[in-house]
């Protein structure tokens, strides 16, 4: 069966997009626009001083983007499923699913479907007690700045970062860890549904990317799960872990070079990526089956 070797893959050490590093503040303004707007980065998340590296399901959309692929609204899971959002579990998944929607349609500019799906998230965080994060102020400011597509990232991806902060100090992790698994299982959803159309490598790089990704979602939500309820998701996950081993991901050393002008250091490392079309296939099929349960209400 033939085989795809992808390389090379540069990374930018930086901070957070949708739920952030979790209580760490950038500096300065500009870097803040750098780290949100950066389609590459990854972000630490930080819980009870344990870092987990996980990429901001926003690079997708900012992938999607790049590859100049038109937006697509049947990617985007249904709104009207709010309602029956029943247990603080689906809640905090569909937190996540639908943080990438909106992360998705603001960067495209979809103005009326951005403020339908902040709508959406405002009943989810009323239900989860996030209302404080995304306040009356806090949609106001979304709704009048709905023609700046940066803009609205940016007002989304804090008040993500405030709703994270939140649960944080209130010590409901577990919430956190769920918001965070339904975001990444949403922008795969978008990767993998995508890849079968456009058969993309970057694409299938940032899916085969996901390996080490998936490790860490599954340690947050083993470790976050005193009252059992992640137990069918994980069981899922080890079952996409499985295929996602059949990925060939060997590292490459590269010396990191300095960006002074832009305050940031570029780590060149490179990867040599290899799996089939059968693996992919394979990762795409058990995605749509753990989101298809995620979204059911």
């Amino acid at each position: 069966m033939k085989k795809t070797i992808l390389k090379p893959l540069f990374f930018v050490a930086a901070g957070a997009i949708l739920l952030t590093a979790c209580g760490e503040e950038a500096k300065t303004e500009n870097k803040v626009e750098e780290e949100t707007f950066d389609e590459r980065n990854s972000f630490r998340a930080v819980f009870d001083d344990q870092i987990f590296s996980i990429p901001s399901p926003i690079q997708t959309g900012y992938l999607i983007k790049k590859l100049n692929l038109k937006f697509d609204e049947s990617l985007l899971s249904d709104r009207a499923a709010v309602a029956n959002y029943a247990s603080e579990h689906k809640q905090a998944l569909n937190m996540g699913v639908y943080g990438t929607d909106l992360g998705y349609a603001s960067m495209y500019g979809q103005k009326n479907t951005s403020l339908n799906y902040l709508k959406t998230i405002e009943t989810l965080s009323n239900s989860l007690g996030l209302d404080a994060a995304f306040s009356a102020k806090f949609i106001a400011e979304f709704e009048n700045n709905s023609g700046d597509e940066d803009k609205m990232v940016k007002l989304m991806s804090q008040a993500f970062k405030n709703a994270d902060n939140f649960l944080k100090n209130a010590n409901r992790k577990a919430v956190s860890a769920k918001i965070l698994a339904g975001g990444w299982i949403e922008s795969m959803h978008y990767a993998t549904t995508l890849n079968s159309r456009t058969q993309s490598e970057e694409i299938q790089r940032r899916i085969a990317q996901q390996k080490q990704s998936l490790e860490s979602i599954i340690e947050l939500l083993t470790q976050y799960n005193d009252d059992k309820t992640n137990d069918e998701l994980l069981a899922q996950l080890k079952d996409l872990k499985d295929s996602f081993d059949m990925i060939v991901l060997e590292y490459v050393y590269d010396a990191p070079s300095i960006e002074a002008d832009k305050n940031k250091m570029k780590l060149n490392h490179t990867y040599n990526i290899e799996f089939d079309q059968a693996t992919a296939d394979e990762i795409a099929s058990k995605i749509a089956a753990i989101r298809n349960g995620i979204i059911k209400a």
